[in-house]
């Protein structure tokens, strides 16, 4: 098992920190402090040593911190076993540019020395919010094992974008679309399989090995396509409702997620506020055991204010499965008395304002 962790990280022009600087030392922290002192920010940085936009899927202009100089930059030091490396991470709003040890790479690339697993509060809603947050969840998750999986979006996406321009703009020629189309169906087919294949690996560990979390199972309510033909004859036979509607609309971007709390018998859903939440919390519990189990890597936790609406014992129970995981883990709140059992366990640091870090 490979050891992951962040040794050192150093900010500039990032969100409210002008300059900051932090020594993990390959500990865990507890990050604490009044609201709207920067502990999100801080785990944003963080996330975005990670493949992809970060825990906030922000635009890059909006993470500067001075708007007259839109250039930010984050810089780590991180450690796999014995084995030290540097990223460097920098945006002028137009994109972002990743370079590791020096030499530039590409965001996914990250996905082979990093895992990372997020919790953030929005996502106590995930059940209740549209189908589109469900499906950028999943894929977070399919990606932290395989990571060709994102690229596959990434190209999806670009090319639904060119058949939904045609559609808006009323093409019938049939000629336009057919080489887009049998291009989606494709990568669609193969992101459809991707999907299912990591749901029922993900429901086997969710089952059998949570001890104070609920057990889930994930589904997709659709029925699998049989093959990349049956997939294109779909995008073919819709494309006349598709030109009244002026977008696609059949495809895995269409693709639901649900979730079943089994000890209920019940969707998720229907369940109380907490018990969505413990739902979510079990689900990225098993997310980073199967990153373990499949990848041989300890994944880094971020986990922002996880321990709200938590009782005692649920948050001590949480406590423990974090520690047994034995990742560098991140975690937020706004006062160091919640986190007293694992204090001596990790960093503590303590924001106050004007992105100012107190250790």
């Amino acid at each position: 098992m490979k050891s992951v962790g962040i040794e050192k990280l150093k900010l500039v022009n990032f969100r409210s920190y002008k300059s900051a600087e932090v020594e993990f030392s390959n500990l865990s922290a507890i990050i604490f402090g009044k609201n709207g002192v920067g502990k999100t920010n801080l785990l944003e940085a963080i996330s975005l040593l990670y493949s992809g936009k970060g825990l906030r899927r922000a635009n890059f202009a909006e993470m500067t911190k001075i708007p007259e100089n839109d250039i930010w930059k984050i810089e780590a030091l991180c450690k796999q076993d014995n084995n030290f490396f540097e990223i460097e991470t920098f945006s002028n709003g137009q994109g972002r540019e990743v370079y590791l040890d020096g030499k530039k790479t590409s965001q996914q690339s990250l996905g082979n020395y990093l895992k990372m697993v997020w919790f953030l509060p929005p996502m106590d809603r995930i059940w209740l919010e549209g189908s589109k947050d469900r499906r950028k969840f999943l894929d977070r998750m399919v990606f932290s094992i395989d990571t060709n999986h994102a690229k596959d979006c990434r190209q999806y996406e670009k090319l639904l974008r060119e058949r939904n321009r045609l559609l808006k703009d009323k093409i019938t020629d049939e000629s336009w679309y057919i080489a887009i189309e049998q291009q989606m169906a494709n990568i669609g087919y193969n992101i459809d399989i991707s999907r299912r294949r990591f749901i029922e690996t993900l429901n086997r560990n969710l089952k059998e090995e949570s001890i104070y979390f609920p057990a889930i199972k994930l589904f997709l309510p659709s029925e699998p396509w049989e093959s990349e033909d049956k997939l294109m004859n779909e995008y073919s036979e819709n494309r006349r409702k598709d030109l009244l509607a002026g977008r696609t609309n059949v495809g895995p971007h269409s693709t639901d997620i649900k979730g079943f709390y089994i000890e209920k018998d019940i969707e998720t859903k229907y369940c109380s506020t907490g018990e969505q939440k413990l739902s979510i919390i079990s689900i990225l519990l098993a997310n980073a055991r199967l990153i373990k189990e499949k990848i041989g890597i300890n994944p880094i936790l971020i986990l922002d204010e996880i321990t709200a609406h938590l009782d005692e014992k649920k948050r001590e129970y949480l406590f423990e499965e974090i520690l047994a995981l034995e990742s560098q883990f991140f975690i937020s709140g706004t006062e160091l008395e919640i986190f007293r059992s694992i204090s001596k366990k990790a960093k503590v640091l303590e924001l106050i304002l004007d992105g100012e870090i107190r250790i």
